[in-house]
């Protein structure tokens, strides 16, 4: 709502029906909004990790997945429906339940024939909420992690003599630097360290990474495939860390 409006939340009991295959009580939830709608070619990626709109450095695109993955993870269900214009209403499904809460289950599911990892990566990535998603992402896998939020701010951690093993970085971020413009310079300050880089922006500077023989892994991605192409990265690179 970029001119102002109307946010209406309102809860009710959903009692005897029927939610993906489930017959109980349910409660459910609006999130009514009048601002600007979405369009119908937006509305059927919003559920899409890291999927956004918004100009980089403004959104990370992991709000609406976040809530998708609750309401499915707790039984239930989430629907929006929107017209340009006309606002978006977010309708959340949800179980009624008298039982307490169970154990929380992790929510990270590795494989658990491949070995831990090791070694210390560089994550560079403006958005703090796609940067706490990813740090845990390696920490399960096995390695530690040093954050950077720009590519100006990763080149300091380059030079004061830290450990650093491999860099993560984001191809498209705000400020003078890009992941590619940090690429060419940490290949200049140590041409022995591996790097991949991480997008869901255009095929044209997908292409011009491959260029520059560096390697993009495109948004969105769960930890196994972060933990295959971290793998073949640090194989092809020669550097440490590399599982066996």
């Amino acid at each position: 709502m970029p001119d102002g409006g109307t946010i209406t939340i309102s809860a009710r009991n959903a009692p005897d029906i029927e939610e993906r295959g489930q017959r109980g009580d349910f409660v459910r939830l609006s999130v009514a909004d009048n601002g600007i709608g979405m369009p119908a070619e937006v509305l059927a990626h919003v559920f899409e990790p890291f999927f956004t709109t918004k100009e980089v450095g403004k959104g990370s695109g992991l709000g609406l997945p976040q809530v998708y993955g609750f309401a499915e993870q707790s039984g239930g269900s989430v629907h929006i429906r929107s017209e340009v214009g006309k606002g978006a209403t977010v309708v959340l499904t949800l179980p009624r339940t008298d039982r307490a809460p169970a154990a929380a289950e992790p929510l990270i599911d590795l494989d658990p024939t491949q070995p831990k990892a090791s070694g210390s990566v560089l994550l560079v990535e403006d958005d703090d909420e796609v940067a706490s998603l990813v740090t845990d992402m390696l920490g399960e896998l096995g390695y530690d992690v040093i954050r950077a939020s720009t590519a100006e701010a990763a080149l300091g951690a380059l030079a004061d003599a830290r450990p650093i093993d491999m860099i993560l970085s984001d191809l498209m971020m705000p400020g003078r630097m890009n992941g590619l413009d940090l690429v060419r310079e940490a290949r200049r300050r140590r041409p022995e360290l591996p790097v991949l880089l991480t997008s869901g922006y255009a095929d044209a500077a997908m292409r011009e990474a491959g260029r520059e023989n560096v390697r993009v892994l495109r948004k969105p991605y769960d930890i196994q495939t972060l933990a295959e192409a971290l793998r073949e990265v640090f194989k092809g690179g020669e550097g440490p860390g590399s599982p066996p």
